[in-house]
């Protein structure tokens, strides 16, 4: 169902060469650019995809935003995982509705609205870290894109020391030393549950499939660099833009039978 946009609703507003620009809708706010003024009371009401003309009579379309604009704009307490990134990992740590997952790190909040909209209302989702600002920055993003959140729980708790809740059917790590959570991690996981570890440089690479393998409890280890390039069409033309290049690297393992350790 199509609604219509409201008071605190985040709106992307879109000119005619595909430039966009996200803000939140309120009571006598306006949005300016080079292209003129947009009253956000000309936006309330209107749905999805509707064109508008701007103050110099300029077109924009307003959208909701995508998940990924919503990412690439909110406020940041700390480096986020970027789009590509966490798409890779929804798809390769096979996150899905009703899982059970385990995420820590709560960074600014980017990997929490990915994985709450994986899991659905049916899932839960469960955030380590070991700082409250983070924790409260990250709960703020959440708040503002999805509200009220029931099903995700935010807890000061060091992953290093000890895994405190479970058992999981995921594991998702963006920590710099993701070894150090192996061996518990193995008892927080569910049979063939997956953890999932992001982390921005080889030796930490390394150092976690190492740990993982030395637990001779997963499988399937699997470490992916995810490399974005956009092109731009213009009518018989078409280029390579700048690509998105390294950010980090996502490491995957599977818990695999407990006879494994024998």
């Amino acid at each position: 169902m199509n609604q219509l946009f409201s008071p605190g609703d985040f709106v992307l507003l879109t000119d005619r060469v595909g430039r966009h620009f996200l803000t939140r809708l309120r009571a006598q706010g306006e949005f300016h650019s080079h292209h003129g003024i947009v009253r956000h009371e000309d936006i309330l009401g209107q749905e999805d995809g509707s064109r508008l003309s701007t103050s110099l009579g300029q077109p924009v379309w307003i959208f909701r935003p995508r998940l990924q604009d919503y990412l690439m704009q909110m406020p940041r307490s700390s480096t986020i995982l970027y789009p590509k990134d966490i798409g890779t990992l929804l798809m390769w740590a096979d996150i899905f509705p009703g899982a059970q997952v385990l995420e820590a790190g709560a960074g600014s909040g980017a990997l929490a609205l990915a994985l709450l909209r994986a899991i659905g209302p049916e899932g839960h989702l469960t955030t380590y870290d070991i700082r409250t600002d983070m924790m409260e920055q990250a709960q703020r993003n959440v708040d503002n894109l999805l509200g009220p959140t029931a099903n995700w729980t935010l807890q000061l708790q060091d992953i290093y020391q000890a895994i405190v809740d479970g058992p999981f059917d995921r594991i998702v790590l963006d920590v710099p030393e993701p070894g150090l959570v192996a061996r518990h991690a193995v008892d927080a996981l569910v049979p063939g549950g997956i953890i999932c570890s992001f982390v921005p440089n080889v030796p930490q690479v390394q150092a976690s499939v190492e740990a993982y393998r030395e637990t001779r409890c997963f499988v399937q280890i699997e470490t992916y660099e995810t490399i974005l390039r956009p092109w731009i069409v213009r009518g018989p033309s078409a280029r390579p833009g700048p690509a998105v290049g390294h950010t980090g690297f996502l490491t995957f393992a599977r818990k695999g039978p407990a006879s494994m350790r024998d």
